[in-house]
């Protein structure tokens, strides 16, 4: 999700503040950015978002945020590993805090936290991030929020009850902001509704109850979404369904998996998850599979 008129990058973009001191679950003084720093030629970082945080007891931070939905070119625990890795380099005496926002059921198995194995079976390497799955999410308590603008993904949350939801959601976005801002989150609103009920629901709320028109700003992120949607769909789709496919095959084969080995098998990239495809063909069991992902010993050269 590079896109960089993504729905949720524009929503953060609306309301900054409000989604730092979210997710970092404190209040926040100041939020920056510094655009084009980390994307300048020639070895752009293409991150999501990147944001400068003071918080109220003045300690600065840099909060970088990933959101995926299902699928990704490369997988997130080593996307998210590159992406630190760059950002300690460029912002070396500031603390990096990065999470990642995982929408419609993308994410299931990721926990945040994943290591690197040496020839030996040992820890090499290990890195955590925070995950966040917004379709675990409990709408209604999205509603106890004092910050409107977050109500625009309600629709990525799980909703009990939408004919009581979602109304609360829309009044309170329109009643609680104003002018183009207003629009904007109306708008990102029904790009990021999961549920196209949902989306009609909201739509007929806006348009009928509140007798609001479609405004050209609501829908020309409308069409934009509409096509970025049609486009992740495609490229995006195949490696979360392939990796999903590995992981119910192998736990077939060789029976409930551990977290350790669940982690290894999501840090594959694509070429390797389909030689996995092939070789658990011939698994009896999990020893199988850690023999598969355990590298074989360098050569001893004699002298």
């Amino acid at each position: 999700m590079a896109e960089t008129d993504h729905p949720l990058k524009r929503l953060i973009a609306l309301a900054t503040t409000d989604f730092a001191a979210w997710l970092l679950g404190q209040p926040v003084r100041s939020v920056t950015t510094r655009p084009n720093e980390l994307t300048a030629s020639p070895d752009p970082l293409d991150t999501d978002q990147v944001l400068f945080i003071t918080l109220d007891d003045g300690r600065e931070i840099v909060l970088h945020i990933e959101f995926q939905g299902p699928g990704s070119h490369k997988p997130m625990p080593l996307r998210l590993l590159e992406y630190d890795t760059r950002l300690i380099l460029a912002y070396r005496q500031m603390v990096i805090h990065s999470i990642v926002l995982y929408l419609g059921g993308a994410g299931a198995q990721d926990t945040g936290q994943h290591v690197r194995y040496d020839m030996h079976g040992q820890v090499r390497l290990s890195w955590r991030y925070d995950v966040l799955h917004l379709w675990q999410l409990d709408g209604e308590e999205f509603l106890k929020l004092e910050r409107p603008a977050l109500l625009a993904l309600i629709g990525q949350t799980r909703i009990r009850q939408p004919e009581q939801t979602i109304p609360q959601a829309v009044g309170r976005i329109i009643h609680e902001t104003s002018g183009e801002q207003r629009e904007q989150l109306l708008a990102e609103l029904l790009l990021l509704c999961s549920d196209e009920e949902i989306a009609t629901m909201a739509e007929q709320i806006i348009t009928c109850d509140y007798g609001l028109p479609e405004t050209p700003i609501m829908r020309k992120l409308r069409e934009e979404g509409r096509r970025e949607g049609y486009q992740e769909g495609r490229e995006e789709g195949r490696e979360e369904g392939q990796l999903e496919l590995v992981l119910r095959q192998l736990v077939r084969r060789c029976g409930s998996l551990t977290d350790e080995r669940i982690a290894r098998v999501q840090q594959l990239d694509a070429p390797r998850l389909l030689q996995l495809a092939e070789a658990l063909l011939d698994f009896t069991s999990a020893d199988d599979l850690d023999h598969w992902l355990t590298p074989p010993a360098a050569p001893v050269n004699s002298a």
